[in-house]
């Protein structure tokens, strides 16, 4: 059940913590985490044009580093390293693919994220997503499943290449052809759905249940 797999990253994320001996109500972020777990000189900033992505885990000798573009900004970083610090935990675990693949998205927006300071900030800040983004140094696109993933409350974040479904199982399209006219119905006629667009993404669209 989609609930189900929303809960991995969450217990997967307090066992890292654990282990790194940090608070999740404080959202240290993922920076000091890895730097808690890897040793202080884990991270080694690369001209962009030396990796395919934002970020590259490997094994340097008898220590982890995580490799990452010199170019990108707190909310990149903070993300970047979340996502290999997630994937070395998960080898470290006995993890295999695809299951590295699936979970480390899940387990790296957790670790940003994490659920203690999720609900305290949420206290304070309410449903403002800008404002829970910022709080968090992630982007909305992360935050808003994250949201959902707290809540339960099914969500969709629709972009040009992917769909990610997030909260309670719900009867959500099987086709892209599907997803965009729901979409454009859910935009003439609510029919139980709240439609909204990403401040800080273009043209990524959120769905959600109520």
């Amino acid at each position: 059940m989609q609930s189900s797999r929303d809960e991995i990253g969450d217990i997967l994320a307090r066992e890292l913590y654990v282990s790194a001996g940090l608070d999740p109500s404080q959202a240290p972020g993922a920076p000091r985490i890895a730097a808690a777990l890897l040793g202080d000189a884990y991270l080694l900033a690369v001209p962009r044009s030396e990796l395919p992505g934002n970020a590259l885990l490997r094994r340097e000798g008898p220590r982890w580093v995580i490799n990452v573009r010199d170019t990108l900004n707190a909310r990149q970083l903070n993300h970047a390293i979340a996502h290999e610090l997630g994937e070395w935990f998960l080898r470290c675990k006995g993890y295999t693919e695809p299951d590295v693949e699936e979970l480390s998205g899940r387990l790296a927006a957790a670790i940003c994220v994490p659920r203690p300071a999720f609900v305290a900030a949420r206290a304070r800040l309410g449903d403002d997503l800008a404002a829970l983004s910022a709080e968090f140094r992630v982007s909305q696109s992360l935050m808003v499943l994250r949201v959902a993933e707290c809540l339960g409350t099914a969500t969709a974040l629709i972009t040009r290449r992917v769909v990610r479904t997030r909260g309670a199982p719900w009867d959500w399209p099987s086709t892209r052809e599907e997803w965009n006219s729901l979409v454009v119905r859910t935009r003439v006629h609510r029919h139980g759905m709240y439609i909204s667009q990403l401040g800080d993404s273009r043209g990524r669209v959120v769905l959600r249940a109520g």
